[in-house]
């Protein structure tokens, strides 16, 4: 007791120096930390004021798929929907702002922009890409071709996690994402086995707009599960962000080895949720200097759809018979039977509006999207 008494005075020194210090700590580290979730609560102010104000102007509702609606924030603010949003670093700084509507599946989906000086700015997944992942003209990584922008390499960093699935991103181009999922469906697919006069067998007929495949895959767009089966595919985080797009379907020559897609989308399939890569994206994805073709078996090499799966069945049918599909076998485009049974990765469209929420396209750390 005589010790504390005659340091009274250090303890308690000590004791308010400990007390600042911890205050400092955490209203510099801990507010730093709060700042995109700060941000976030402010976007969500502003969706929710968007809801009430199209809730009372029902008819700046989108109608279809192909519309998107635009509420301006200073509409919401003379409105009486919403109080001016400062930026949370500096209340001087007056933020400006919209939210975008879109009608997808069968219902709507609000999402806002926050430009707050040069201290905030609401970043779309496409745009974040684009703008923080470096274009590269060789080794793993983002590839520009016009004007889409491809991942390419074995191990490039391209993952997104939607809900519990893992997916890589093939490519975006006019802010729509294309992805695969890592893993298959752990369900068998035949991609037709219709009556084939021209071969006088049930061996398929390779025209997609009417085969199995897509009835299969519209299917589990529509109702998010095989048919027959009971168990979903697809969890509401991936129901929310998947959206329907046209996919390339053209038929192909067994002579044209050419890995551009420009022969593939001659001819488009509309409106879809979920297809199957096409012939060419195989290839497209391999480093390997002697992948010329999509023929060629070095474009194994270098790919880092060969991690994923040894052998893949496309949308893409043969053009030379009606029978033949293009299947992707050990890395080299393969004709294949239409009517052999399968199972596949799968590939969705989300579109790059979604935004930015974390992570650096690594395995360990995948892109997510809000």
């Amino acid at each position: 007791m005589g010790f504390i008494r005659e340091n009274i005075l250090k303890i308690i020194a000590f004791i308010v120096i400990l007390t600042i210090m911890i205050i400092i700590f955490v209203f510099v580290f801990g507010r730093r930390g709060t700042f995109v979730k700060s941000y976030s609560n402010l976007e969500l102010s502003l969706v929710n004021a968007a809801r009430k104000y199209t809730n009372d102007n029902q008819k700046l509702l989108p109608n279809t798929s192909d519309e998107v609606s635009k509420v301006n924030l200073d509409t919401l603010v003379n409105e009486n929907y919403i109080k001016d949003i400062y930026s949370i670093e500096d209340n001087n700084v007056k933020c400006s702002g919209y939210v975008e509507i879109l009608y997808k599946n069968n219902d709507y989906e609000y999402i806002p922009y926050l430009k707050c000086g040069n201290l905030y700015e609401t970043k779309s997944f496409a745009s974040y890409i684009k703008e923080n992942v470096n274009v590269v003209t060789s080794g793993d990584g983002l590839y520009k071709f016009n004007d889409t922008y491809v991942f390419r390499g074995e191990n490039p960093k391209n993952y997104l996690l939607l809900g519990e699935r893992l997916y890589r991103i093939i490519d975006i181009k006019d802010n729509e994402i294309r992805l695969i999922s890592d893993k298959r469906l752990n369900t068998y697919f035949v991609w037709d086995d219709r009556y084939n006069t021209e071969k006088n067998s049930t061996i398929g007929i390779n025209d997609y707009s009417v085969s199995r495949i897509k009835e299969s895959l519209e299917y589990i767009g529509k109702y998010n599960m095989v048919k027959g089966g009971k168990d979903a595919i697809f969890s509401p985080k991936e129901l929310e962000k998947i959206s329907t797009h046209d996919i390339c379907i053209a038929k192909r020559d067994l002579s044209n080895g050419s890995i551009d897609s420009y022969n593939e989308c001659q001819k488009v399939e509309p409106n879809q949720k979920v297809s199957l890569i096409t012939v060419s994206d195989y290839a497209r994805a391999s480093l390997d200097q002697n992948c010329k073709s999509i023929f060629d078996k070095s474009c194994v090499n270098y790919n880092y759809f060969s991690s994923m799966n040894s052998a893949f069945r496309t949308v893409t049918g043969v053009s030379n018979n009606t029978y033949q599909i293009y299947a992707i076998i050990d890395g080299v485009a393969t004709p294949s039977r239409a009517a052999t049974s399968f199972i596949s990765n799968i590939v969705i469209y989300i579109d790059g509006l979604s935004l930015y929420s974390k992570g650096d396209g690594s395995y360990e750390n995948p892109y997510i999207v809000r």
